[in-house]
């Protein structure tokens, strides 16, 4: 047998023992087992002639790619590689962390007080009960009236509120959100 005829044979069972390796986990046995058989067939295209040495290199680095591309795409469906690979399952429902006994999505639209200032996160009071909040515009100071708009990773989505605050009374108002020409201030122009 010719050394060109056992290079091409290594170079074939290089290629069959990784295959085995995708469906067999041997903790990168096979994958060494693979590497030295690569290794060897090189060594012996080379000794066979030096033209067949580059091809058999050339042929190696075109496979080293294509043993890439099974691992990524081939081996997560394997039986081993499904049950290596935990695959997320997408959720039926929304399910939120602080919702013990009531339905988060019944808190949009209602109003509470912030507890510690928002940055853009932090908590705020509704009808007797703490929530994690996060602001959905610029950062609200504690003590402000917030209101629920919507829902977001778990937490609250709230903005700053100026129609009323927890009690049921009208937020205080510093005039900042009323126009100048209501607040009777003269022109800023000389």
């Amino acid at each position: 047998m010719s050394l060109f005829a056992i290079a091409l044979g290594l170079f074939i069972l290089a290629i069959i023992v990784f295959l085995v390796d995708l469906f067999i986990p041997s903790g990168g046995v096979l994958i060494g087992v693979t590497g030295v058989l690569a290794i060897g067939a090189i060594v012996l295209a080379f000794m066979h002639s030096t033209s067949t040495g580059i091809w058999m290199v050339i042929g190696t680095f075109l496979a080293i790619p294509l043993m890439f591309w099974a691992f990524v795409e081939l081996w997560p469906k394997t039986p081993i590689g499904k049950r290596l690979i935990v695959t997320p399952e997408k959720a039926n429902e929304y399910v939120w962390s602080d919702a013990k006994d009531s339905d988060p999505k019944e808190l949009v639209g209602s109003f509470g007080t912030v507890l510690d200032e928002l940055l853009p996160s932090g908590i705020v009071k509704i009808q007797d009960r703490k929530y994690e909040a996060i602001t959905q515009t610029v950062p609200i100071e504690k003590g402000k009236t917030v209101k629920v708009v919507g829902l977001d990773l778990g937490r609250l989505v709230v903005v700053e509120s100026k129609e009323r605050n927890s009690s049921g009374t009208p937020a205080q108002s510093f005039g900042l959100d009323r126009p100048a020409t209501e607040l009777n201030i003269d022109s800023l122009e000389g």
